[in-house]
């Protein structure tokens, strides 16, 4: 990553006004990741923003530097840093309409990235994007501070399961373990992300457990939630983020699928894999993307057809698996 890092590195130099954006239904990763950049990139004295599709996740409210999201900008950007997405689309509309000088970095970990940078530092190998930017900054040599350490430790905590996914490697582990050298507080953030549900959130999940099926001898399990349980729970349509890790914590399944109506019309699927299934392959079919353990995609569909479409592959890819 040593020449795409001394690229980002001189675009950033030659800025003044750098603008970090994050993906949709925002994670700790993407939070985390853009995050820290803002206090690395404020640090080197250039004015910051950071933009992230609505709705931004209240539970990631405790990271340091949460309140510059969406806020008030003043020029407009020279420089945009994309944290965490795999595509363009993915930002919604949230980069609007930029000045024709702008440059725009692409920082990320997807396996399905599109490169659509005119910087693209990918590291499909990395367990998130956290711990591509935590490289990026040991290889500029900047000063990681606690705040930067806590948004950083979150992202790599988050998008490994709490260490507990396929992608939890020797590196994960290490960076994290230095990262708590540098002032992240592993209990806090895990007491924060894991440990501080709502009522509304134990009332959602115990709706959607009610629609969870079972296919394929037991190897595919799904459930899906709707805008009708949100209203019934008082509950927002991101305190669902989490029932994907329990349908993927069934003994024996290779196919995990958490759907929801994101709007009359809309369907998004969340997809986990294990054995020869492949997340990301099944996703892809649809236009969406991410790894071979855990993929995405959103689709112009009623909650109905999208699951009825999106299963029948999913059981083909099962069938095909024994082969």
């Amino acid at each position: 990553m040593r020449a795409e890092a001394a690229a980002i590195l001189k675009l950033i130099k030659a800025s003044r006004n750098v603008l970090m954006v994050s993906h949709k239904d925002a994670d700790g990763d993407t939070l985390g990741s853009a995050l820290a950049m803002c206090d690395v990139v404020a640090a080197m004295g250039k004015s910051v923003a950071m933009r992230v599709p609505p709705p931004v996740p209240q539970l990631y409210s405790f990271l340091p530097g949460f309140e510059l999201i969406n806020q008030e900008e003043g020029s407009p950007p020279d420089l945009v840093l994309v944290m965490d997405s795999s595509n363009l689309d993915r930002l919604s509309d949230t980069l609007g309409e930029l000045p024709d000088d702008t440059r725009l970095v692409n920082i990320d970990h997807h396996v399905s990235n599109t490169m659509f940078g005119q910087v693209n530092l990918v590291v499909a190998g990395a367990s998130s994007t956290a711990e591509v930017t935590f490289d990026l900054f040991k290889e500029w040599g900047v000063e990681i501070t606690p705040a930067a350490a806590t948004n950083l430790y979150c992202g790599i905590f988050t998008d490994t399961g709490g260490y507990r996914h396929e992608n939890t490697t020797y590196r994960a582990l290490s960076i994290g373990a230095e990262l708590v050298s540098l002032g992240a507080d592993p209990a806090g953030i895990a007491m924060r992300v894991y440990k501080n549900r709502k009522i509304s959130t134990i009332k959602l999940q115990a709706l959607v457990m009610a629609t969870v099926g079972f296919d394929s001898d037991d190897r595919l399990v799904y459930g899906y939630v709707t805008q009708a349980m949100l209203e019934k729970t008082g509950a927002q349509l991101d305190e669902a983020d989490g029932m994907i890790d329990q349908l993927n914590s069934v003994d024996g399944l290779e196919l995990a699928l958490f759907f929801k109506e994101m709007a009359p019309g809309v369907t998004k699927a969340s997809i986990r894999s294990r054995g020869q299934a492949n997340a990301n392959a099944l996703a892809s079919q649809f236009g969406g993307g991410g790894h071979e353990r855990a993929a995405g995609v959103e689709v112009d569909m009623p909650l109905e057809q999208a699951m009825e479409a999106i299963l029948a592959q999913a059981r083909r890819m099962i069938s095909d698996s024994q082969r």
